[in-house]
């Protein structure tokens, strides 16, 4: 599956809804098992309570009992509806790469024709010890 496929999934995930605390639905995520499967999530802010779209796309992988990631991808889109590729945050970067060292070779898309791996986006991985 090409970069733009997965961003257009991703995309047709977001259905943005205001809450009293915070917006719901306005990040997608869409990813892509070594097994081959798509995951689709989007992301949950109330105020006090937060979760990503890509903690959400890899719960629904996990339920699966798939732990590897192939190529991932977050959308943000404005009011106008225009699509904007982000980065993983800090702590999603983590949870991947603390579910299986597999996933320091997957594919970080950053827009449709650029994409770096895991571990080129997390900081000096190797020095980190397993417990």
């Amino acid at each position: 599956m090409n970069n733009s496929i997965l961003i257009d999934k991703a995309a047709a995930t977001i259905f943005s809804v205001k809450t009293k605390g915070g917006l719901i639905g306005d990040v997608g995520c869409a990813l892509l098992t070594k097994d081959g499967n798509l995951y689709t999530g989007v992301c949950a802010s109330t105020g006090s309570n937060t979760f990503c779209a890509e903690q959400n796309a890899i719960g629904s992988m996990i339920t699966n009992r798939e732990y590897a990631i192939s190529k991932i991808v977050a959308v943000w889109k404005n009011e106008s509806g225009e699509v904007f590729v982000i980065s993983p945050c800090g702590n999603c970067r983590q949870m991947m790469y603390e579910m299986s060292g597999e996933n320091l070779n997957a594919e970080i898309i950053l827009d449709k024709d650029n994409s770096k791996t895991l571990s080129e986006l997390l900081p000096d991985y190797s020095s980190w010890k397993r417990q």
